[in-house]
């Protein structure tokens, strides 16, 4: 199972997570459903997608958020780059 968590900041400006997905598979299908499920509770793309490198995901990000910026975790791109 892998966490999907949706954390944003609030009008006082402080962390919130506004809700998380558990996904039985890491595969394109099961990402667009969960990012077409949070677009229907919230009504509106994110400004800013965050994501480790991925690739279903990010390309279920770019189809099913167009309009928001999709940037990779510093974190995934520092440990990955230590292991090659």
């Amino acid at each position: 199972m892998v966490f999907v968590p949706f954390t944003g900041i609030d009008n006082h400006k402080k962390c919130v997570t506004f809700g998380a997905g558990l996904l039985s598979r890491e595969d394109g299908s099961s990402y667009s459903w969960l990012l077409t499920t949070f677009l229907k509770a919230f009504k509106k793309q994110p400004t800013l997608v965050l994501t480790d490198q991925d690739l279903a995901l990010i390309k279920a990000v770019n189809q099913e958020f167009p309009m928001s910026a999709h940037r990779f975790c510093m974190w995934h791109i520092t440990k990955n780059f230590q292991t090659r």
